[in-house]
């Protein structure tokens, strides 16, 4: 196989991708995987440095099982298989996801494993492919014909290229540059809450290696597990009466530890987010296909 890549290095991409994120990079392995050319580029000088996007369902490692990162993924990450769920301050019942697989799934649980490690990975299994991601290049508008894709790229410096593929993969996530170019809608809105986010190193009954979440009328509070002593992960909705401001943990810890009962030492990150959701008119347009983020996006 590496031979025969060797021999079309000259010849144009049959697949572009734009965006190498978890999306893009996992076309871009399965694809040189089976023997499909492929050039990815992003726009990022660098991957991801934050953790982001925590799980990783049963039915993805089956998939990446058959391309050798499986093993990796589980081996870097976190297995848990309990949810608990917590009203008023009380833990109210728990539920044992991890036996619902048995039998059905090599992977009968739910795997933390943060983005960014995450993409890592993935860059590292592409990269024993003979694929390297094009970072700091951006696709900046393309042409379509009945046979090929023609993109014009810009790099950090300025300078502007073109390239011409079979197929062009557009996974370059909510505000797709390919979705716009091709001409694709992507209806929806906007939901009303504001959610926070933040990486934590606390203790209490909350911190045990299992998922937790707080439900109190409309709002929420969970707390996920992370590899490491005493860390998690907790993700919740804002209070109205403090919305409309730039905002900090200190505007959200009464309610975590209240609702919880953890006690939080060290906060490593923290932000503030809108949840959208939205979904693409269509996920293909002749050779461009929309993909990750650039498609669907929504809230779990």
């Amino acid at each position: 196989r590496r031979a025969a890549r060797e021999e079309t290095m000259g010849m144009p991409a049959r697949v572009f991708i734009a965006g190498a994120g978890p999306t893009g990079l996992a076309l871009a392995l399965w694809l040189a995987r089976i023997g499909v050319r492929v050039r990815i580029v992003d726009r990022a000088r660098e991957p991801g440095t934050t953790s982001r996007a925590l799980v990783v369902q049963a039915r993805t490692l089956e998939l990446y099982r058959q391309v050798g990162l499986a093993r990796v993924l589980v081996e870097q990450g976190l297995e848990f298989g309990a949810l608990n769920l917590w009203v008023k301050g009380r833990r109210r019942g728990r539920v044992e996801v991890g036996r619902v697989g048995r039998g059905s799934s090599p992977f009968p649980f739910l795997l933390i494993h943060p983005q960014d490690r995450h993409e890592r990975a993935l860059i590292a299994r592409l990269e024993e492919e003979g694929v390297t991601v094009e970072r700091g290049t951006e696709l900046v508008g393309l042409e379509q014909t009945k046979d090929a894709v023609r993109v014009r790229l810009r790099r950090g410096d300025g300078a502007e290229e073109e390239d011409e593929a079979a197929f062009l993969a557009g996974c370059d996530g909510a505000h797709s540059t390919v979705r716009e170019a091709i001409g694709v809608g992507f209806p929806g809105g906007t939901y009303a809450h504001v959610f926070y986010v933040a990486d934590v190193e606390a203790e209490g009954a909350a911190i045990n290696g299992e998922l937790h979440v707080s439900f109190d009328g409309a709002d929420f509070i969970a707390v996920f597990p992370m590899r490491g002593q005493g860390r998690a992960r907790l993700v919740g909705t804002v209070r109205e009466d403090v919305r409309g401001r730039e905002l900090g943990w200190e505007d959200v810890h009464r309610g975590v530890v209240g609702r919880t009962g953890i006690a939080v030492r060290r906060v490593n990150w923290f932000s503030t987010y809108h949840v959208h959701h939205r979904v693409a008119d269509r996920f293909r347009a002749g050779r461009s296909f929309l993909l990750g983020d650039a498609a669907p996006i929504h809230s779990p």
